[in-house]
């Protein structure tokens, strides 16, 4: 009995180790403005570029899904968010040295351009928003087809996110796992491009020019720094699985349940 006790603490405290570690950078990470900011950019990618996520069963997949923010010095990669399985060719477009890459395991916004939310206070849009993103998540990442993060997220109702969330990760060298979370209104970017025509309560007001609205966003996101990829072609693998199978009583949304695939073929220059 003794000799499968020890081993028995060795494997708990393990396991303890790599929990304690994951919440210590999820709380440093939390108030890191500048990643905020890139994820208001990504954002302003993702949901005004109907070319890189057609929502029409017929339209042409594009080769290469990807935004080079040149201000910022990041690459921006798809939400995986019940996308089915993908693969994108993006060799063609050579990364800068010294470039990161970012891409969401599960995010998400609110705004006061929202149906329903249009000149509400801060606190209802940030619930609104975490409530998006209730529920768990799981992650794989790979690099050239080795395993750089495998991760398991229990975001719980999504209301008591930034009091309960349970994070459980196997690395214990490089913090990829970042937290994002604007405690603060930024801007939500809508034009006459959107990918989410059903969102906004008064579409008429972007149909000619951009518009900002107020908002929160979250997201369980990733980002890896390329100083660690050789010159040359690389593959990125990210396998997404998110389950919310109860709607918020206070959220018109339903539940979720995917898993998602998405696999780059990446060219990082010399």
């Amino acid at each position: 009995m003794r000799f499968l006790f020890f081993p028995f603490l060795i494997i708990l405290f393990s396991f303890q180790i790599i929990y304690s570690y994951s919440i210590e950078n999820e709380i440093k990470n939390e108030n890191n403005v500048d990643l905020v900011k890139i994820l208001e950019k990504w954002w302003m990618w993702w949901s005004n570029t109907p070319d890189d996520h057609p929502d029409t069963p017929d339209a042409p997949k594009p080769i290469c899904s990807m935004n080079i923010d040149r201000e910022y010095s990041f690459i921006f990669l798809q939400d995986p968010f019940d996308m089915g399985e993908n693969s994108y060719d993006c060799t063609a477009i050579p990364i800068p040295k010294g470039y990161s890459i970012l891409f969401p395991l599960l995010t998400s916004f609110c705004s006061q351009g929202d149906n329903g939310l249009v000149g509400k206070s801060f606190e209802e849009i940030r619930d609104c928003t975490l409530n998006l993103n209730r529920g768990t998540v799981e992650g794989n990442i790979l690099i050239d087809g080795k395993e750089i993060v495998n991760i398991f997220i229990n975001n719980g109702n999504g209301m008591d996110i930034l009091s309960n969330k349970k994070v459980v990760t196997n690395y214990l060298h490089t913090n990829y796992y970042k937290e994002l979370f604007s405690k603060h209104f930024i801007k939500i970017l809508a034009t006459n491009k959107t990918t989410y025509k059903l969102n906004w309560a008064n579409p008429s007001e972007f149909k000619e020019s951009p518009v900002f609205y107020n908002g929160v966003i979250y997201c369980d996101c990733i980002v890896i720094d390329t100083a660690e990829l050789k010159p040359g072609i690389h593959t990125v693998k990210y396998i997404v699985s998110a389950l919310a199978s109860n709607p918020s009583p206070n959220l018109m949304s339903e539940g979720w349940n995917f898993k998602s695939t998405t696999t780059y073929e990446l060219k990082m220059q010399q």
